[in-house]
């Protein structure tokens, strides 16, 4: 329950993100039950995504991430998952799979899965498919204003 809780705040965030003219991301840091992080996405394209943000932002006040968890409405790129990783987290929320979007979103569109797997720890990612088609309709809010 708290998952889908904190998961629904991130993608309020999304929404935060378009209504701003960002990249339609939102993430949400939480650590025991408390928000320390809530971020949007920059504008795309850009080297600050949300996840991102959110991590830095958390690690910057509290240090290390152990035992937090990461939501954010898509599924993390490399670049964020690595963020998340050294800092870290090890478990990463989250409602629309990179494969639903298009891959120019992400470094490459194949997926980068395999790849977490190799690290010497395992990041749990947890993908909330029930909250995927209200994540998914920002997305799309976002794909026609760029036409």
């Amino acid at each position: 329950m708290e998952d889908i809780k904190f998961l629904k705040q991130a993608i309020k965030n999304s929404r935060r993100s378009l209504d701003e003219g960002n990249f339609p991301a939102g993430a949400v840091l939480v650590k025991d039950g408390q928000v320390i992080a809530s971020t949007v996405s920059s504008p795309y394209p850009s080297l600050f995504h949300a996840d991102s943000k959110a991590v830095t932002e958390a690690f910057n006040k509290i240090g290390p991430l152990k035992g937090a968890t990461l939501y954010i409405g898509l599924e993390s790129c490399l670049m964020c998952t690595g963020v998340a990783y050294w800092s870290g987290i090890r478990r990463i929320i989250y409602a629309i799979p990179k494969s639903k979007v298009s891959g120019e979103y992400y470094e490459t569109p194949i997926d980068t899965s395999p790849l977490f797997e190799k690290f010497n720890d395992k990041i749990k990612f947890i993908h909330i498919k029930e909250l995927e088609k209200e994540a998914m309709s920002v997305v799309k809010e976002w794909e026609e204003k760029q036409k």
